[in-house]
């Protein structure tokens, strides 16, 4: 590494990110301040959001290449729209959809499994052998619409966020899409006509 990259704010801030949750950053009275361990928080937690945010990004942009459609690109806007229907549905965590403007996908595990980013897509994704690109429908009684939301083609924004239920009911995953898909008598698979 050159040393103009070591005096880059990134790296100093990184640096400093490990030194902090290693416990080898002393605050100057020689212990953790409230003001030190609220910052140190924060900071994790905006890194703990960044490493979700590239990883629920890259899960989609695969899912998306592997069926010919362009990479999505995150949306800040989508991802708060995504934590805060997340965040209402804390208290029961009911997979209910919020009814906004977006095309939205939702899942929920109990806190006792791991499901990254990468799980969850993946888990919508096997919904693709449930659709019928000739027909255009999905099996019956089966589900495929995760599937044709994340694939369709005129969709280019994607934001996503997790929320921790009460009462140790699990965790809720929502991801927002713009422009929304799943219309009804179109294909995923069909790009809009430009006028």
């Amino acid at each position: 590494m050159s040393s103009s990259s070591l005096n880059h704010p990134l790296c100093l801030f990184i640096s400093s990110l490990l030194l902090i949750s290693s416990g080898e950053f002393p605050s100057v009275a020689g212990h953790d301040s409230p003001g030190n361990s609220k910052a140190t928080a924060r900071a994790l937690n905006r890194a703990r959001r960044n490493k979700q945010t590239t990883e629920f990004l890259h899960a989609h942009n695969i899912a998306r290449v592997a069926s010919g459609a362009s990479s999505l690109k995150w949306d800040k806007g989508l991802a708060r729209f995504a934590a805060n229907w997340a965040k209402q549905r804390k208290s029961d965590c009911k997979m209910t959809h919020s009814g906004g403007p977006y095309g939205e996908n939702i899942f929920w595990y109990q806190r006792s499994e791991n499901w990254s980013p990468k799980r969850v897509v993946a888990k919508w994704m096997e919904e693709s052998l449930n659709y019928n690109p000739i027909t255009n429908t999905c099996a019956s009684d089966k589900m495929c619409g995760h599937y044709t939301q994340i694939v369709w083609r005129a969709t280019t924004a994607v934001g996503c966020a997790r929320a921790r239920c009460d009462n140790n009911r699990g965790f809720l995953v929502v991801c927002e899409y713009s422009p929304c898909g799943n219309y009804e008598g179109e294909s995923p698979f069909d790009l809009p006509i430009k006028l």
